[in-house]
């Protein structure tokens, strides 16, 4: 078969194995068995795609979408595998998109066992049937997983990856649980103090913060994590489960969504390690929480930032927001690291006149570049870096034709595949490099980018919904960075846009 891609995957049976015998030791084993398998069997290798994420959800292995771009493109004759539950068993829809691909594309599953063609009925209904018992198995293996942290919880252990600020990891045989570290131990004591004597946890923090103390994970002390420990039971000698929902989100540049349960989701256990503080001091601190917690502006369903997820602080590099202040909104950085805030109002107009400039700016560079540049220079340097590069891949697919002739070994194999991979690389980027060179060599591009951003700025600037005006934001810049110096004016502060134009 000319031309295939294999395809590797672990499961999570295979991640626990790997906790024995060495972490990537399964991915290995297999690579070497499909490598031999297509050795015996004639099967050129055009590319091996390694999925280093167990995830059952399609969207979140980026090797397998990057394969079925390619299946739908025809690149390859057959995709080789360990299993066909190794294309995934997540849910349905996932598996039906898979198999649709493969199928649509005429591109067969090939394994050591038996090569299926979703084009014959027989072999249709036979993935089907593999694939319908792969998603049961996952499900079993789930529910047991579930099952089994369930009543490590109910039996007193904790579950955590991570011990909470006050504690070490303390292991009693192979069940975890904690420890008391003395010294957090105090900060612990003095939040609580503080909080049932109606000292606010933005004073508790700075007050910590004075005193030199860190959180676990080294950083200052802000509200937000004062709050996180007042309202955490494991000080006094509980454990919990179920208390947060935390999925993979599916937002791109979004590592997860996360919730809070209804109560009567919650698994409350009494734990083996010792409590820090008294149930009458928690418990304290839990109604003066409740008599002044309001929700947060940024939990709110309707949104008040249209620099939201843009502007960044230009010291420390976090995300601003924006909360009133005496009744006017203000950008801040939550992170004390010097910056100073400023009317949102103020940055607004800054930012549109940055804009501007940049329109008038981006205009002089066409006028100044467009004369200069020799288009049908560029356009052959383009045609000889084309054949370069289709030279390079040829040379590539010779070395899988080595490969299966035994002319040479896997570890030659792979080392000169990689050296004619890392020079096709290169010779794409000196492609992408000609390419933007003749685009902006183009007058009408470079106009109808620039007639682009005018419209987007006026749009921006007539739009009365906050959701839309952060879309047009994001669709035109990267980020935008904000410094303002102490002491300053209101008026004066810095800000640095990175637009998604040419320059």
């Amino acid at each position: 078969m000319d031309n295939v891609c294999i395809y590797l995957r672990k499961s999570r049976a295979d991640e626990e194995l790997e906790k024995t015998i060495g972490y990537g030791e399964t991915l290995r084993k297999h690579k070497d068995t499909l490598l031999k398998y297509a050795k015996e069997n004639n099967l050129n290798i055009l590319e091996i795609k390694e999925e280093i994420v167990s995830g059952d959800s399609l969207f979140f292995r980026p090797k397998m979408l990057e394969l079925l771009k390619e299946i739908e493109a025809n690149q390859y004759d057959g995709v080789l595998v360990m299993d066909i539950d190794r294309l995934g068993r997540g849910g349905m829809k996932d598996q039906g998109i898979i198999l649709e691909a493969f199928k649509e594309s005429n591109t067969v599953i090939i394994t050591p066992g038996k090569t299926y063609d979703l084009t014959n009925e027989y072999d249709e209904e036979m993935t089907e049937f593999k694939t319908f018992f792969a998603r049961r198995e996952l499900k079993s293996i789930t529910k047991r997983m579930q099952g089994g942290r369930t009543r490590s919880v109910e039996s007193g252990n904790y579950l955590g990856t991570n011990p909470p600020l006050g504690y070490d990891l303390y292991f009693i045989g192979k069940n975890r649980t904690l420890k008391i570290n003395d010294y957090e131990a105090q900060i612990i004591k003095i939040i609580f103090e503080m909080y049932s004597k109606s000292n606010g946890a933005t004073a508790i923090a700075n007050h910590l913060n004075n005193l030199g103390f860190k959180t676990k994970t080294n950083r200052p002390f802000h509200q937000s994590s004062i709050l996180v420990i007042i309202k955490n039971p494991i000080y006094i000698g509980k454990v919990t489960w179920k208390k947060i929902e935390d999925k993979k989100s599916k937002i791109p540049g979004k590592k997860s969504d996360t919730r809070t349960r209804d109560k009567s989701e919650w698994i409350i256990a009494e734990g083996k390690h010792e409590a820090i503080i008294s149930d009458d001091l928690f418990n304290k601190c839990q109604d003066i929480l409740n008599g002044r917690y309001h929700i947060p502006y940024q939990l709110t369903n309707r949104p008040i930032n249209p620099l939201s997820g843009l502007i960044t602080c230009g010291i420390c590099g976090k995300k601003m927001t924006m909360r009133p202040l005496r009744g006017v909104y203000r950008l801040m950085c939550n992170n004390k690291c010097g910056n100073t805030s400023a009317k949102f109002e103020l940055v607004e107009n800054e930012l549109i006149n940055a804009l501007f400039k940049y329109i008038e700016n981006y205009k002089l560079n066409i006028s100044n570049k467009s004369n200069n540049i020799n288009v049908d220079l560029l356009k052959n340097q383009e045609i000889s870096i084309n054949k370069e590069l289709t030279t390079l891949k040829e040379q590539k697919n010779k070395l899988f034709d080595f490969l299966e002739r035994g002319i040479y070994t896997e570890d030659v194999f792979l080392e000169r595949s990689k050296n004619l991979d890392i020079r096709i690389k290169d010779t794409k980027d000196k492609l992408n490099s000609i390419s933007n060179e003749l685009i902006k060599a183009s007058s009408h591009n470079s106009i109808s980018d620039v007639i682009y951003l005018e419209n987007a700025i006026k749009a921006y600037i007539h739009s009365k919904d906050v959701t839309k005006k952060n879309s047009i934001l994001k669709a035109v810049l990267y980020k935008i960075d904000f410094y303002k110096e102490k002491g300053n004016k209101p008026d004066d502060f810095k800000l640095t846009i990175f637009p998604k134009l040419l320059r």
